[in-house]
């Protein structure tokens, strides 16, 4: 058991979800945030009152691309836990399409969405984890930093995210706040349910250890980066992929 509290933005589903989950296990008390998945957040909140009513969970209505509105989010959930010790920024969005294609305002919304979002959680956290001279910041990337077919405008995004992670590293190091870049694989998640092109099938059998990623192992590697004990784990890109990255 342990008395550390974290925030976790997107947490109603998929990795996010399995992040809450592990972490209420592990007796940490959890915040998390969600856009349009009100009845995933709830079903969590009964989680949390039936499994494990020994610690706080509260859920939050944000869209991370209003920065207003992670203001006052963050001004909520100090409120509600006094303090946070650890802050995954997690909640991103993908709109496929060939880059010649994109529209303006697609490629905003991504961009807003995945990286000036996660900007904006980190800057308001910051104050507090200086103060208390400690905090732990994760944020998630994809393996399509490096570059994916229709996917510019996320693959700029996740890119964009190992820049702002390793520079909040620097910048931070010495007050004792860690910041680093979680990047999984391809993950069993409720999104590739539908997977009429194959993808799934074509990188579980391309994969070294053949098949693909749960949540869990995702949520266990961030829980982990989220720990005391993560505490010379600092600016690094930790790859979770079952070593996939040749292949994508």
């Amino acid at each position: 058991m342990t008395d550390m509290s974290l925030f976790i933005s997107g947490g109603a589903s998929g990795i996010g979800r399995a992040v809450v989950i592990a972490a209420l296990s592990k007796g940490w008390n959890v915040g998390f945030s969600y856009h349009r998945n009100k009845e995933g957040a709830q079903q969590i909140l009964e989680i949390a009152r039936a499994e494990f009513p020994q610690q706080l969970c509260h859920a939050y209505p944000l869209d991370v691309v209003d920065s207003e509105a992670v203001e006052s989010t963050g001004d909520c959930v100090i409120a509600d836990f006094t303090n946070i010790d650890a802050v995954i920024c997690n909640a991103g969005m993908d709109l496929p399409c060939n880059l010649v294609s994109m529209t303006d305002e697609d490629w905003a919304l991504v961009l807003n969405t995945n990286l000036s979002g996660t900007f904006y959680l980190i800057r308001y956290f910051l104050p507090l984890f200086i103060t208390n001279k400690y905090g732990r910041i994760v944020t998630v990337s994809s393996l399509a930093k490096d570059g994916s077919s229709g996917q510019a405008a996320y693959a700029a995004s996740k890119a964009g995210l190992v820049g702002l992670t390793g520079t909040t590293a620097k910048e931070y190091g010495r007050f004792g706040i860690t910041a680093n870049v979680l990047v999984p694989g391809l993950i069993d998640t409720e999104i590739i349910g539908n997977d009429v092109k194959g993808i799934s099938q074509f990188f579980a059998q391309h994969s070294p250890v053949r098949r693909l990623g749960s949540t869990s192992e995702v949520a266990e590697a961030i829980l982990f980066l989220a720990s005391r004990e993560s505490s010379y784990i600092n600016g690094a890109v930790f790859n979770v992929t079952g070593g996939i990255d040749w292949v994508y």
